[in-house]
Order: structure tokens, then sequence, then C-alpha cells
């Protein structure tokens, strides 16, 4: 099992680096405005592999002012070597089909996921109960339950995807390894509704995006909703809601074809030092447990 953290904040790559994570992820996965300048991630490549860890580029849904500062950056990482680009833009994936020693992976914004959204609010009515489990069961896939949707991603040399800690989506996603696709599921943190417009800049009165002082690095914004009884949570261009995993849950992971834990340094995870990072890893690593109940 792989061990990632992924970091969009170069602030605590330190952190990060300090950790005994098998891998670094770097770079924003839903805003194009955080992309790094290419000095910046030269920089945190070469640390990375001096402390000996695994390397993996990140990339949001892109601009195509921002496709261009892609392209300088991933031809750099293509002359470092092998290594692992998470896709979130088709244009993004179309730049890696020249770059032979880049591995695209599949981000979380090119797969859809209606279980993203909260189920139990959304279906608060009278449903009778097998067609209520015929909905649950298509409700709880994703797009890559779909074999020919993965051989159309496997032709442009995806690797692998990301998918979130859903607990009932788990019997689906090893569908994704039986296919020939690795998958990396994220913890805490998962997406529900994504803007191109960052309404958290807007509610903080921050017009100019390009000299935005990037508040998102230190906080987000709760949304309450009152008629659903739900706490959503606005961090960037993106609404999240929050999981938190289980034992019960991590021991069912450990019996299906997972092969990475996405770990987020984000004030939303509150997960930003060496220490926070060991104590999940080792929430995560601890011997399974027999659970009798359900």
């Amino acid at each position: 099992m792989i061990f990632t953290v992924q970091v969009d904040n170069p602030k605590v790559i330190n952190e990060a680096l300090a950790s005994s994570c098998n891998r670094i992820r770097f770079g924003p996965e839903f805003c194009e405005w955080k992309i790094a300048d290419l000095k910046t991630l030269e920089a945190t490549f070469s640390l990375t592999r001096e402390k000996g860890k695994e390397f993996a580029y990140v990339t949001p849904h892109v601009s195509s002012k921002s496709l261009e500062k892609l392209k300088e950056q991933l031809i750099y990482l293509n002359d470092q070597g092998k290594t692992t680009v998470v896709v979130n833009d088709l244009g993004v994936l179309n730049q890696t089909e020249q770059l032979s020693n880049l591995k695209p992976y599949l981000g979380r914004q090119l797969i859809t996921a209606l279980g993203r959204c909260p189920w139990k609010q959304i279906t608060e009515f009278d449903v009778d109960r097998v067609e209520r489990g015929r909905v649950e069961k298509t409700f709880y896939q994703t797009s890559l339950n779909y074999e020919p949707t993965i051989q159309s991603f496997k032709e442009n040399r995806i690797q692998g995807a990301d998918v979130d800690w859903i607990p009932q989506s788990f019997p689906y996603y090893d569908f994704l390894a039986d296919n020939g696709l690795e998958y990396s599921i994220h913890l805490h943190s998962i997406p529900v509704t994504i803007t191109r417009r960052c309404h958290m800049a807007r509610f903080l009165d921050v017009t100019n995006l390009e000299k935005c002082p990037r508040p998102c690095y230190t906080q987000a914004l709760r949304l309450k909703n009152e008629i659903i009884n739900l706490d959503l949570f606005l961090h960037g261009n993106t609404v999240f809601r929050l999981t938190e995993p289980t034992q019960n849950d991590i021991n069912r992971l450990y019996k299906t074809k997972v092969s990475e834990f996405v770990i987020t340094m984000s004030p939303l995870t509150k997960i930003n030092t060496q220490k926070d990072i060991d104590a999940l890893i080792q929430k995560l690593t601890s011997k399974p447990t027999l659970s009798f109940f359900r």
C-alpha cells in the first residue's frame, strides 16, 4: 500500500517530506490560479527526490492561458524520467501524449460520481424498496464503472484513477482494477460541486486572482444548509463535504484492490504537520480488527 501526501502549498512541503509517507503529490487539484511557477516546481521535485520519496504532479482543470504555462512544466518533468501526472483536464491529458516519460493518472474532475452528493438528504421520499435498491446501486457507481469508458482512457495511456472515500462505493471500485486501472482513494474531503470562478475569493473581496493572497491555504468557509441539515464547506472554487474514515471502513478497504491512500494537507482536513500525517498513517496501518457488527 502506498501512502501519499497531497500538497498545493509550497510552504508546508517540508512537513510532508518529513513524514513517513511514500509519495508526494504536489500541485493544485482544483484551482488553476495556484499552479506554481517552473522554479518552484523544480525546487519541490528536487527536494522530494533528495528525501527518497516518489513525486507526482497534480494539475487542475485549466484555461488556455494556464495550459500554456503547464506545457513548459510537463516538458521539464518528462526530462526528469518516469513521472506520474494527475490530470483533471482533457487538454492537459492531450499534452502528455508526446511525452513518453509522463504517466497520466485520471483526476476526480474527469470522473462523474453521483455519490459525492448527500444521498440521505436527497432521497427523503416514499420509494419502493426494490426500486430504491436499483437507484442506490447506480448512485454509488462512477462513470468508470463502464468498460468502454475505461478502454477509451487506457488508449490515452491513463494508468489509474482517483476516487473518493464513499464507503457505499467501495464495492464498485475494484471494477477499475479488474479492467487494468489502478485506483487511489482520497480521504476526508469529497468534492460536491466545482466552479470556474472562485467564490471564496468573491466572499473575501479578492478581485485580482492573479495576485490572490491564497486565503485558502489557511481557511475554508462553512456553508450550513438548514433545509437539509447538512454542513458543506467552500474551499477556493470547490464545495466539499467531509467524511471521517472509520476503522471498520479501513478494514473493508484492505480487502479490496486499492493501491494508494491520498492524504491532503489543507485547512479542511486539518492535517497541517508531520505529526498529523504520521498519526493518520498509523491509524491506516494498524492491524485490522474483527468486526462482528455492521
